[in-house]
């Protein structure tokens, strides 16, 4: 009877392996057979690395070697000495495990792992004590043209009117390890945004204004004396200007002032000291001033003054009032925003700029980052970006929305009767479309 118990016991057990490997078979096959071809090559190269791990570790310096007796070494007969024993740490595991092996020798082999594993970079943290992440890129994110959320595979819209609200994220792009950054209106403050000519900064504009104007409790107001930036929306926004001199603009800024005069009363109702909340009847007015020098630098000095007064009314007190301004320059310099405009715009995005002082006046702290948009050979559409709660700013490929597409996100909204005013008559349409 205990043999057939014994026989009986093992019949089971091998019965449950067979069944756990019938199951991880199963696993692997349907996780290979849904992938896709970039995910299946990540596959096969994640197996090649598990497989050739313990004769690349020690290669490397990853490996120590347990040289220690056995208690029946010590006290036992004498006997030769044993091989030591190669102790090899599992890969996404503790490092401290083995002591020896820290966050440094990780680092000093990450050239050997990159060219063991095929990799363009890897990347080598330590997120708390005792764990080593050890994370490899096939490709750099930051050279890949990323298409906008916003168009479908043809290049055209696949988007609706009013199909966003201010507290969705916006998506901007991708960091260097390929997360995705995002932004949202309705949570953050006032913006800045910097970088010469051909740097790409129209293209991350270009994702800012079309989600703001997708979002119903959203008012665009648009000021561009160059016209880049406020052509396409200028027959939804909910108000524009391409004026050259300041007159104009510091009218808008002044009534935006205004609107936040008779927002005050919301304070003593609401019981709150911001407006967080909006609708399309207590709107979210994002206020986008491209080229902000031609105003600030005018040679009319009053009204250079009358329009750096507005700003500054706005940029220091229009947050808690349901505000957001975003300032766009080629040069951050002093003599375009003062200090005191320029410490309200807290989320910052830098495109290549001409000089470290340029990059200085967006990241006062830029000399001691690793990184820099003072590059001539800085790829264009990638940038240097803090917004949200970044502790440290990041490299930020934006996503691609050009200006074409624009113009064919507002047809779809003017389709829609959202249309506020005509395209100024000296224009023709087929020409601007």
């Amino acid at each position: 009877m205990p043999d057939n118990s014994l026989g009986l016991a093992l019949l089971v057990v091998t019965v449950l392996v067979a069944l756990g490997l019938l199951g991880w078979a199963v696993y692997c096959f349907a996780r290979w057979y849904r992938a896709d071809a970039e995910t299946r090559v990540s596959l096969r190269q994640a197996r090649r690395m598990r497989w050739g791990w313990k004769r690349l570790a020690p290669m490397l310096g990853l490996a120590v070697k347990d040289a220690t007796p056995t208690v029946l070494q010590q006290y036992g007969p004498q006997e030769p000495p044993t091989k030591p024993h190669v102790l090899v740490p599992r890969l996404h595991t503790r490092a401290d495990a083995l002591p020896q092996v820290g966050l440094s020798a990780w680092q000093e082999a990450g050239e050997g792992l990159c060219d063991a594993w095929g990799m363009r970079r890897i990347r080598i943290t330590q997120p708390k004590p005792g764990v080593i992440v050890a994370r490899g890129f096939r490709r750099e994110p930051l050279e890949a043209v990323i298409r906008s959320p916003l168009l479908g595979a043809d290049g055209s819209p696949a988007c609706r009117p009013g199909q966003f609200v201010s507290t969705d994220d916006v998506l901007l792009g991708l960091d260097e390890d390929g997360t995705p950054i995002v932004l949202n209106l309705a949570y953050s403050a006032h913006a800045l945004i910097a970088g010469a000519t051909r740097s790409g900064k129209s293209i991350t504009v270009n994702t800012l204004l079309a989600y703001a104007s997708l979002m119903r409790d959203v008012r665009l107001i648009v000021i561009d004396p160059n016209l880049a930036a406020v052509a396409p929306w200028w027959r939804t926004a909910y108000k524009v200007s391409d004026a050259i001199h300041p007159d104009e603009p510091t009218e808008i800024l002044r009534w935006v002032r205004e609107e936040m005069q008779r927002r005050e009363r919301l304070f003593w109702s609401g019981r709150t000291d911001r407006i967080s909340e909006f609708s399309p009847e207590l709107p979210l007015l994002l206020v986008v001033i491209d080229e902000v020098a031609n105003y600030t630098r005018h040679p009319d000095r009053k009204a250079r003054e009358r329009f750096e007064a507005e700003l500054l009314a706005i940029a220091s007190q229009g947050a808690k009032f349901g505000v957001r301004l975003w300032l766009l320059t080629q040069k951050p310099s002093a003599d375009v925003l003062t200090t005191a405009v320029r410490t309200n715009l807290s989320a910052r995005i830098c495109h290549r700029v001409d000089t470290i002082e340029d990059f200085l006046h967006l990241f006062p702290d830029g000399r001691d980052l690793d990184i820099t948009a003072a590059d001539r050979t800085m790829p264009q559409g990638v940038s240097i970006a803090s917004v949200g709660d970044m502790r440290t700013p990041i490299r930020l490929r934006s996503v691609y929305l050009p200006t074409e597409a624009c113009w064919q996100i507002n047809d779809l909204m003017c389709a829609s009767g959202l249309k506020v005013r005509e395209l100024p008559a000296s224009i023709d349409l087929d020409k601007a479309a």
